[in-house]
């Protein structure tokens, strides 16, 4: 049984492929190319502690305009 490509596309830029795959946002669970995806660091409520995450530009765009 042949293996099939599935295709995705980045929400940020369009950015459409067969190849690969894309990178899940851990806020907002769209895929992102990784290109417009950053690893930074939040702060969990519930335990006080950082946490590092996945995030794309676009909700660290919303984030720092909300502060």
């Amino acid at each position: 049984m042949a293996e099939t490509k599935s295709p995705w596309m980045c929400h940020v830029c369009d950015y459409f492929s067969t190849i690969g795959e894309g990178v899940t946002c851990s806020e907002c669970y769209k895929l992102v190319c990784r290109d417009h995806i950053t690893t930074a660091t939040v702060l969990n409520g519930d335990s006080g502690l950082y946490e590092l995450k996945m995030i794309c530009v676009a909700c660290q765009f919303v984030k720092n305009i909300n502060r």
